[in-house]
């Protein structure tokens, strides 16, 4: 049997894009809910991008005491990086392992400052903290401090803490004229740090601007410290300039990937498409860097808020979401050509963790909002909530990286009774299973989605399940994917937010008053930050919502049944200890009425006190 499953919710975008869909789907019943592909539609002004002449570019001429050297990984640190991934390993071998691609190497003292000196002359350059402090030309103060790691292919910074004046701003650069940036930490960091861009180089160098006006008390409380710093050394993602030995070889074979570019739409009509909706993801978990994949993730009301599907087992904390660096539309120039250079493509960085669940339990999801806007061709996923898990012979597509390699492509088959067996941490009620027809996939491939030939999604990869560890063996193993009919529920209030269902505490969303009101907070800044609040519930009735630091509280609100009063009512009560630009939202699960609640950014947050905000019962 082959299942297809009608497309109506295509149609809403078709006057947007064209995407080719597949024949023969007019008998079949439509699903609970889907929603088709489209293209993203951002929401704010590209972000300028850094130039040298943004930057003093004191890097060459940094003396000695400002130049930290790191050297070579010592064995501990080399049996560290080669190691493959065995977080929560368990005896099973169904999940895939992420590609291990860095560690980070923890400096004995942070380098960088608690506070900067007033009353620098024009023209003064001295050290301080383990950099170079100037005045510049433009009277801003300029600190600048390099690190370098023998053998690494590319290094990022991790900031343990910055606060710095309003109007400072941070770059990384390396020698070969690669600048990211700018950084604002006008707002501080979060508590478990900030990890910089990632610069191809076994050297970078940081440099913080803070203008000139900045007054003697903000600069007595500037800070920032560098922690440690991430060695990252993969074959193909960081290659290492230094010379190795030859590498072990791979107890996998991989003789049936197939590039993305050797691939027509003969093959996959919308593989076009399909390319501009997966990046190659990127993050630290415990010390060490990892690789996988993810896909962008369209909602029922249109594609403007960049929300990203992958693997649990690739990560599942917000210091992991905090670190993620997605580089997006990695691939060969021509059908079976030399890997091009990771810092070529597009990258994002940070996002804010939403969802999260492990198997057996749930179907290994993490679900997360970019911090910042993928390229703006980029194409949101559709997604079906249709239960594949038995549709024998039905015909999935997907795209991946593969062992940290540039993106390939592979076509399988749901199989309603997998052979050899359904694996005992991946039942067939919550996974699926599929039969390898064209391609394969390898670490790295994790958290891929799976999607029918029009994008819509029905499972993200968790992993393999048979008798041997060949990725090319499609006869003894299968592809395990986690159902998105699944995951859903635990997404919906995000993709479809005109029907979110119940309330679900996550790490964004306060479930007050017996749970029948979903509260969420998010806020945006002058400087052009905005992210989600951080929600924590006090009691039944009340919570916080902090945007920067967990130990800086925002806001706080509670939503109060008062329907024994005279006038019956819910009421909400709002108390906000901010200036930045906050829209609190809160929803009535039962009835879908909702209330929004503005403050301006700049505007000191006024006591909400609204007596009428809800009809009871």
């Amino acid at each position: 049997m082959r299942l297809a499953i009608a497309s109506s919710a295509l149609a809403a975008c078709a006057a947007a894009i064209s995407f080719a869909s597949g024949a023969d789907r007019a008998d079949q019943k439509a699903p609970g809910a889907e929603v088709g592909p489209a293209i993203f539609v951002p929401t704010a002004p590209a972000r300028t991008l850094p130039k040298a002449s943004d930057l003093a570019i004191a890097a060459s001429r940094l003396p000695g005491g400002a130049r930290h050297a790191l050297g070579e990984l010592t064995a501990a640190e080399r049996q560290k990086l080669e190691a493959p991934d065995r977080r929560g390993k368990d005896g099973a071998r169904t999940k895939r392992p992420a590609v291990k691609i860095g560690i980070s190497r923890s400096l004995a003292e942070p380098v960088g400052f608690a506070e900067l000196p007033a009353g620098v002359p024009a023209g003064d350059s001295r050290i301080f903290a383990g950099g170079l402090l100037e005045r510049t030309a433009d009277g801003s103060l300029a600190w600048t401090s390099s690190f370098s790691s023998t053998g690494a292919g590319g290094l990022r910074l991790h900031l343990s803490r910055a606060r710095l004046p309003l109007g400072s701003r941070v770059y990384v650069y390396g020698g070969a004229g690669e600048i990211q940036g700018p950084y604002d930490f006008s707002s501080g960091t979060r508590p478990e740090g900030f990890w910089t861009n990632t610069i191809f180089s076994d050297a970078i160098a940081i440099e913080v601007r803070v203008p000139g006006k900045a007054s003697p008390a903000e600069l007595a409380k500037a800070t920032l410290l560098v922690g440690a710093v991430v060695h990252l050394e993969h074959p193909s993602f960081a290659p290492s300039s230094s010379p190795k030995a030859d590498a072990v070889l791979r107890p996998r074979s991989d003789a049936c990937f197939v590039d993305r570019s050797c691939v027509t739409t003969a093959e996959f009509p919308n593989v076009d498409q399909a390319t501009r909706s997966i990046g190659q993801l990127t993050f630290e978990d415990g010390g060490s860097h990892y690789l996988c994949t993810g896909g962008l993730l369209n909602t029922t009301e249109g594609s403007s808020v960049p929300y990203l599907l992958t693997a649990n087992h690739c990560f599942s904390t917000q210091a992991s979401a905090t670190s993620l660096e997605a580089y997006w539309q990695y691939r060969t120039a021509t059908c079976n050509g030399p890997y091009p250079p990771e810092g070529q493509f597009p990258r994002t960085l940070g996002s804010t963790l939403l969802a999260t669940g492990a198997a057996p339990g749930s179907s290994d999801y993490t679900f997360v909002q970019l911090s910042q806007p993928p390229p703006d061709d980029s194409v949101m996923l559709g997604w079906t909530t249709a239960d594949v898990s038995t549709a024998d012979g039905l015909v999935l597509y997907r795209l991946s990286y593969a062992n940290g390699n540039p993106m390939v492509f592979t076509r399988e088959q749901i199989t309603s009774h997998p052979t050899p067996d359904v694996c005992s941490d991946a039942p067939q009620s919550t996974f699926l299973y599929e039969k390898d027809i064209q391609g394969g996939t390898a670490g790295g491939s994790s958290g891929s989605p799976l999607y029918l030939e029009d994008l819509r999604v029905v499972g993200q990869e968790y992993g393999a399940c048979g008798t041997n560890e060949d990725d090319c063996d499609a006869v003894n193993n299968s592809a395990v994917d986690g159902a998105f009919a699944s995951t859903f529920p635990a997404l919906r209030q995000w993709l479809q937010p005109d029907d979110p269902g119940p309330c679900v505490t996550n790490p964004t969303t306060l479930c007050l008053s017996d749970a029948r009101f979903r509260v969420t907070a998010s806020y945006a800044t002058s400087q052009g930050a905005s992210g989600m609040g951080m929600g924590q519930p006090l009691t039944g009735d009340s919570g916080y919502f902090w945007f920067f630091s967990a130990d800086n509280i925002e806001l706080v609100v509670k939503v109060l049944n008062a329907c024994g009063q005279t006038t019956p009512r819910f009421w909400v009560f709002a108390g906000g200890l901010t200036n930045v630009g906050v829209t609190l939202i809160v929803e009535d699960t039962q009835t879908g009425a909702s209330q929004t609640y503005i403050n301006a950014i700049g505007n000191p947050f006024q006591p909400l006190q609204d007596t009428n905000a809800f009809p009871c019962p």
